[in-house]
């Protein structure tokens, strides 16, 4: 039997918990060590320097932005 994982919505997520949340989403380990490096150098802040509430809404936004330039980065096996 599969292990399911959990993860909450705490911030800042750990590298872990991201790459959890991206592979569910059918998206490979490397682009959610992209998203974790890149919102680590950000501190996790917004553009107008606000703390962000919920990673988990700026992943789902982040795999929009890749999965349309990028398609082919999907994992269709999971689904």
């Amino acid at each position: 039997m599969k292990q399911q994982a959990f993860f909450t919505n705490t911030m800042p997520p750990s590298i872990q918990e991201v790459k959890i949340y991206f592979g569910q989403k059918g998206m490979p380990d490397l682009e959610a060590e992209h998203f974790f490096l890149f919102y680590e150098k950000k501190r996790w802040t917004s553009k107008s320097g606000n703390f962000l509430k919920s990673w988990k809404n700026i992943a789902r936004n982040w795999i929009m932005s890749v999965l349309s330039a990028e398609p082919w980065l999907f994992n269709k096996n999971i689904y």
